[in-house]
């Protein structure tokens, strides 16, 4: 037997449409930026550019957990 299906939730579908948009973009910006300054720039630059890059996800985490953390505190 088949188990039931849950009907559309759209809270769900937005948290999970935002969190592909933000791991597809960083995945862009590592796959294509990285390789691109690799091709131009050569490896000790593209390794600069991965420190550099992991440092804007780090700081994007940093603001994202603040705001998660004040909508919690908010009771959303």
């Amino acid at each position: 037997m088949r188990p039931k299906r849950r009907g559309f939730d759209p809270s769900r579908f937005t948290h999970s449409g935002e969190s592909q948009l933000v791991i597809g973009f960083f995945l862009l910006l590592y796959l294509v930026g990285g390789g691109l300054i690799w091709f131009f720039y050569g490896p000790n630059a593209a390794l600069l550019g991965v420190i550099c890059m992991t440092g804007g996800l780090l700081f994007f985490l940093l603001l994202y957990g603040l705001v998660w953390l004040i909508g919690y505190w908010a009771g959303e």
